[in-house]
């Protein structure tokens, strides 16, 4: 087996650095992370198996390049498989639900529940529980199914343009107040100055982490911004993948 032979590692990987065309030899001491005068010792010994030839891989290095790669693969699959037999998760009790019975997993109001029917992941309870309970899930099969949330970013006037005097309050109350289901942030002093006395906030300290936290966890937000802090606001959305949108306060 590959993973019990440290040499051949190396030559696998000595191999795949000459593939992505690196050919002096101290640009593939720092990738494999040996000395130069190692690799030195690896290419004559790749030279003498014949996997290399005037600095490039052989028809014989790349069966023994697709062989390493595939017996690699193999043992990922067999090392995940374990791992996820192993892997025991958190869940709420959607329904009373008796330990061994097969259950299916499912993101509600930002929480996994679990049930007895099935769903895009699988897994046998590992404990009973009542509804309402936490329980442990385990023998995990299949990918959750999230329908992952959206970031609405409103921008607050800048203290020069007359900050949260600027703001119809009226009409951001009434935002709020249809925002079922959805979380409310605030990011800055405007953005917490307008909205403290019209309702909830669920989100004021790192709140644009807490979107997309949120968001991972299939709620949306409604994310109140001052104008100083969108662009980093912005930046962490567009890191993370989440899908935001942005509007001035003043359009409403």
């Amino acid at each position: 087996m590959i993973l019990r032979d440290k040499s051949k590692i190396t030559e696998m990987l000595i191999l795949l650095e000459i593939l992505k065309g690196k050919r002096k030899l101290r640009e593939i001491a720092e990738e494999v992370n040996i000395t130069v005068q190692g690799v030195s010792e690896y290419m004559k010994t790749l030279e003498k198996e014949g996997y290399v030839k005037d600095g490039k891989i052989t028809h014989s290095g790349w069966d023994f390049l697709n062989a390493c790669i595939e017996e690699l693969g193999e043992f990922v699959h067999e090392a995940n498989s374990i791992m996820e037999k192993r892997k025991v998760v958190e869940a709420i009790a959607g329904e009373d639900i008796e330990k061994g019975e097969s259950v299916g997993l499912f993101l509600e109001n930002g929480y996994l529940y679990a049930y007895r029917r099935s769903s895009s992941s699988t897994g046998i309870a590992l404990t009973s529980a009542k509804r309402g309970e936490d329980i442990g899930v385990g023998n995990l099969r299949g990918i959750l199914d999230i329908d992952f949330g959206k970031v609405e970013i409103f921008v607050m006037p800048s203290v020069e343009e007359g900050g949260s005097r600027a703001v119809n309050r009226e009409k951001v109350e009434k935002l709020i107040q249809q925002a079922e289901g959805k979380k409310i942030g605030v990011c800055g002093v405007v953005a917490y100055i307008t909205l403290h006395n019209l309702g909830r906030i669920d989100f004021e300290f790192s709140s644009a982490n807490s979107a997309v936290e949120a968001a991972y966890r299939g709620i949306s937000t409604l994310l109140f911004v001052s104008h100083e802090m969108l662009p980093y606001v912005v930046k962490i959305m567009a890191d993370k993948g989440v899908k935001y949108r942005v509007r001035d306060i003043r359009d409403l």
